[in-house]
């Protein structure tokens, strides 16, 4: 956009002098081309605080992007809606971006089954999405059409990844399992066991709690009387910090590993000096190991936003990097259209903050990662992450996922 004002400013300075520069000054003076991008997050609800941070760091790639000039003539602008963390909600969010002809894609949703919702909404209507974080592995494979992209890695992509870590690169031989009672732990659990046997681990053991309970004394002594060199738990926070607390006081020598879920700064604050030790994994490596992470950070800081990023802000940052370069690429030979864009993200790679980023058949990027934390000095550090052969490396230095995360 500075080129064009400068542009302009010359081509005044000549009128002004009496030049006359009729065809140069039409064209000098041409709108550039506006589109717009579909946002779609909870920013209202119980999540509002990861959408909000995610919405800002999208409004701010566009407000860089713009700014930048590099994107030929292009302007973006996003569309905001908030699909506030329900299927219903989402649907008819998805369907007022669809019927704006000037919106040519979207980066839609941060729930499973909000984005499990609308596929059919995108595919009817030929609109690309390029989904954030929902991990739900049908998102992708079972789509109709291949409208649907996504930059995290899928859930069961990253429980055959997390299965295996304590038994491929950790040297540990048995585990016992323990589940909140609820879906969500449940299926956790059931993919961990499944993933671990393949990975030469040996199950002892298992149990449930249920949310809302406090003592767990008598599930963890039947643990501890088993030896198991890993307790893995399917759950969140509260209860996983309980937990944990219990497994100190009982002396339950067993590694304590957990999911996602449990991965955040309110676990810590929770189990308190208990946290110590404590295993989980997470899509994605610490800002200051990602290509663009610290610029983004120092650019967040700057643009004034009233809300953290959150955990996932470079991960929406990046999707509106992805998805303003397909738009890019399907202007390049002529108007862009839904239709470009779509082919435009099936077959490119795009540079972005993350690094670069492609989405093969069934959408879903090809550049994925898995990492492991572990608890130390109240901080989640990272200790080791996949590599693309699906190998779990030692981390070359120890980085901290230290984000605003409140």
């Amino acid at each position: 956009m500075s080129k064009l004002i400068g542009r302009r400013g010359t081509l005044a300075g000549a009128a002004a002098a009496g030049l006359a520069m009729p065809m140069l000054g039409r064209v000098a003076m041409a709108a550039p081309r506006q589109v717009k991008i579909g946002a779609v997050l909870p920013i209202s609800g119980p999540n509002a605080a990861v959408g909000i941070g995610m919405m800002n760091a999208m409004d701010l790639a566009v407000r860089q992007i713009n700014a930048s000039g590099k994107l030929a003539d292009l302007q973006f602008e996003l569309m905001k809606l908030d699909d506030h963390s329900l299927p219903s909600e989402g649907v008819a969010a998805v369907t007022r971006a669809a019927s704006d002809p000037a919106v040519l894609a979207c980066s839609a949703h941060w729930n499973s089954p909000v984005a499990l919702a609308t596929r059919d909404v995108f595919q009817r209507r030929g609109l690309a999405n390029l989904n954030p974080c929902a991990i739900n592995w049908k998102i992708t494979a079972e789509q109709k059409g291949d409208e649907i992209f996504r930059i995290a890695p899928s859930d069961l992509w990253q429980l055959e990844m997390a299965a295996k870590m304590p038994f491929t690169t950790l040297g540990k031989k048995t585990y016992f399992l323990i589940d909140d009672n609820t879906n969500y732990g449940k299926s956790l659990v059931t993919a961990f066991d499944e993933n671990a046997v393949k990975a030469g681990g040996s199950k002892l053991g298992a149990d449930s709690i249920a949310v809302g309970e406090k003592d767990f004394t008598a599930v963890l002594t039947k643990a501890k009387s088993l030896k198991p060199d890993v307790i893995f738990f399917g759950g969140v926070t509260t209860e996983a910090a309980l937990l944990r607390q219990q497994m100190v006081r009982l002396e339950v020598p067993a590694l304590y590993y957990t999911g996602s879920g449990t991965m955040t700064p309110t676990y810590v604050e929770a189990a308190g000096a208990a946290a110590d030790g404590t295993y989980a994994f997470f899509y994605g490596l610490p800002y200051d190991a990602t290509p663009g992470g610290a610029a983004f950070i120092e650019a967040y800081k700057k643009a004034g936003y009233d809300k953290p990023y959150e955990t996932y802000g470079l991960i929406a940052y990046a999707a509106i990097e992805a998805v303003t370069q397909a738009v890019a690429k399907a202007a390049s030979a002529g108007e862009p259209t839904r239709k470009g864009v779509v082919d435009a993200l099936k077959s490119g790679t795009f540079t972005t903050a993350l690094g670069p980023l492609s989405f093969p058949r069934p959408g879903d990027a090809a550049q994925k990662v898995l990492a492991f934390y572990v608890v130390k000095g109240g901080k989640w550090t990272l200790t080791h992450y996949s590599k693309p052969d699906g190998a779990i490396v030692v981390a070359e230095r120890q980085s901290v996922w230290d984000l605003p995360w409140k």
